[in-house]
């Protein structure tokens, strides 16, 4: 229960906007509107891998304790992270 409290904490809006753009995404599948379901879809696959890659790392690795390098760093991989999904998504 820690584990889902914690979740909803870090990354309530990311769940939030993956539930929203997953409905857009569903929603504008059989309209010709191509744009937006697409924009939904990255936002979405967005939003859901970072949610999983925190899951996944709390339970290998529990709690981490940043430090100001390892922020200054994360937050790269995350600006990375989010191009290749926009880029690939």
């Amino acid at each position: 229960m820690a584990y889902l409290k914690r979740i909803i904490r870090y990354y309530g809006l990311e769940i939030v906007l993956a539930v929203l753009m997953l409905y857009i995404t569903l929603s504008f599948s059989m309209i010709s509107q191509e744009l937006a379901s697409a924009l939904a879809r990255k936002v979405f696959l967005w939003s859901a891998g970072l949610v999983a890659y925190y899951v996944a790392r709390l339970l290998k690795v529990g709690v981490v304790e940043w430090d100001e390098n390892d922020k200054k760093l994360y937050s790269i991989v995350i600006l990375l992270y989010t191009g290749l999904v926009f880029a690939f998504g």
